[in-house]
């Protein structure tokens, strides 16, 4: 065993380590105020959603050895996988399961950073990249639904890109970029393959690293007013680090569990002949957006509805720029912002549970 007496340089050099090469390490700065490292403050949303999207991006590189991006061979890849390939049920599963916890955790960081006032200047910039992150993650996840081409994924497939038809001016030219042809075939599986493989990988990864930059930019993780005549107590970033690494071995743990108990779903083979010819759901994150295409046009309840909600989220920073309660969970005087983005989220929940329940 290694005898740390006999070398008391080494704690020295693996200090100097940290601090001069690794990246992970220095993305926080040596000194974080304590009320922001609080794990009460942030739940370690942000970090989630990076880890969940690492694994994701890690799985999938590794499915793309058996998945063949066709019509007529994608789906009985994906039974390849499941069924011959050594531990392919468990990266599918953990790719999917990843994707999902994406999708939940990115939801709920948005959530974290509205209720605690984290929006504001000078982090009003990065909230539109936050935003723009979340449109990111909602449509990778959907155009990996897609790439099952089962029963249930191609239904989502052709309302989803004759959605596109249905912008004003460039819907056309949209529709050709996302799916090659003037209808839906061959070409349309290895276009959508491209898109969630490279485009929208790129997108989001480019996002996450350019995000996280900013937040260091920006002076750290947003934190509360200082109270007048109380010094501010600083944690080594040692700390948050440490707490860091907890959360995402629990967070990868639940992953492993879902995906050895829980597998992933896959349809019968996709039939353009009858795509649509039996009841199926939307994707869980699309379900209120399936729920309005029932009552209202497809270019109101796909776009203009779907878009006003993102725009009122882009407008938080401008409505709520001045005043106290910044990063305070809560804070009273940014009751308004608070109700609109809570109504916002319940009329979203509301609308998914109805479609859910009544499908």
């Amino acid at each position: 065993m290694f005898d740390m007496s006999k070398n008391p340089q080494r704690p020295r050099k693996v200090r100097l380590w940290r601090k001069n090469k690794s990246f992970i390490y220095n993305l926080h700065p040596p000194q974080i105020p304590a009320s922001s490292a609080r794990l009460t403050y942030t739940f370690g949303l942000g970090g989630i959603a990076v880890l969940t999207a690492l694994i994701a991006v890690l799985t999938g590189a590794l499915l793309m050895f058996y998945y063949e991006p066709t019509m007529q061979d994608a789906h009985a890849s994906l039974v390849l996988i499941d069924s011959v390939v050594h531990l392919g049920r468990f990266t599918r599963a953990l790719h999917y399961w990843s994707a999902q916890g994406m999708v939940v955790a990115v939801a709920l960081h948005i959530a974290r950073v509205v209720f605690s006032g984290g929006y504001r200047p000078p982090r009003d910039f990065n909230w539109f990249v936050g935003l723009g992150l979340l449109v990111v993650t909602l449509v990778w996840d959907f155009s990996g639904y897609v790439l099952r081409f089962d029963a249930s994924s191609i239904w989502a497939l052709l309302v989803g890109t004759n959605l596109l038809k249905e912008l004003p001016g460039a819907g056309h030219t949209l529709y050709l970029l996302v799916v090659g042809d003037q209808t839906l075939g061959p070409s349309a599986a290895l276009r959508f393959y491209a898109w969630h493989v490279f485009g929208l990988t790129l997108l989001g990864v480019g996002g996450i690293i350019y995000h996280v930059w900013r937040i260091r930019v920006d002076g750290g993780i947003s934190c509360p007013e200082r109270t007048p005549g109380r010094p501010r107590r600083f944690v080594p970033r040692e700390t948050l680090f440490f707490r860091e690494v907890i959360a995402a071995l629990l967070v990868t743990s639940g992953l492993v569990l879902l995906s050895v108990f829980a597998p992933p779903p896959l349809g019968p083979p996709a039939d353009l002949n009858r795509a649509g010819s039996e009841p199926v759901l939307a994707p869980w994150f699309f379900l209120a957006i399936q729920r309005l295409l029932r009552h209202l046009p497809p270019l109101w309840g796909g776009w203009i509805v779907p878009l006003a909600g993102l725009a009122l989220l882009a407008a938080l920073p401008l409505l709520d720029r001045r005043g106290p309660g910044r990063g305070r969970w809560f804070a009273r005087e940014r009751w308004k912002p608070q109700v609109a983005f809570g109504g916002l989220l319940l009329l979203v929940i509301v609308l998914s549970l109805i479609e859910w329940l009544g499908s």
